[in-house]
């Protein structure tokens, strides 16, 4: 009896992403071997690039289940907020809890910032994208603050640029091993900082 050498065994596409994402955000997409993807995917090397062409491919789709995740959780909460500076409390709020989810990873999109470093066009193209959307989420929620008379106009985009900074920093703290406690600590002084841009527009 013979046996097709590399066909694709059957399984649940969705959970073989899950697994990958998972991998690629813990491991980190260069890292991660082949050894690992079999291992963590339940499928051999030949039924992986079978069933999605490369290891980019598979990050690429994995990436594409991550952001769907993240906007629900993170992004649309601050774009749909009618709120302006209290918005951006949350946000940060949920952030911390988003980057020690199950360890002290980071955010999978910011990480491959650094790890690609627009290398790959494929990778890049979906991480700019994140990133153009989050600054533009955050100079939303400080015009509606502005709107609000919570802070003047003038300083929307000097802060949205400062919010991103902010974002960036803390996720190399939680990738670089931050416990949730400081993650939380960190997470307070932007916050704080937050509120005092609301204060220093009252006096």
């Amino acid at each position: 009896m013979t046996t097709s050498v590399g066909r694709p065994r059957s399984f649940d596409r969705e959970e073989v992403l899950d697994a990958a994402l998972d991998l690629f955000w813990s491991q980190g997409y260069r890292s991660a071997t082949t050894r690992e993807l079999e291992s963590s995917l339940g499928l051999n090397a030949s039924s992986i690039y079978n069933a999605f062409g490369s290891k980019e491919a598979l990050l690429v789709e994995a990436l594409r289940r991550y952001e769907q995740r993240i906007t629900s959780a993170l992004l649309e909460p601050l774009e749909l907020s009618p709120e302006g500076l209290g918005a951006l409390d949350a946000f940060f709020e949920d952030l911390a809890q988003w980057m020690s989810h199950n360890g002290q990873r980071g955010c999978l999109l910011v990480n491959m910032m650094g790890e690609d470093a627009g290398a790959t066009r494929a990778i890049s193209t979906r991480v700019d994208s994140y990133r153009a959307r989050l600054r533009r989420a955050f100079a939303g929620a400080l015009l509606r603050a502005a709107a609000a008379r919570e802070i003047s106009h003038g300083v929307v985009e000097s802060r949205a640029d400062l919010l991103m900074c902010q974002v960036l920093g803390l996720n190399i703290a939680a990738r670089g091993g931050a416990r949730p406690s400081e993650l939380k600590r960190l997470v307070a002084s932007v916050q704080r900082q937050v509120a005092e841009w609301r204060t220093s527009r009252l006096r």
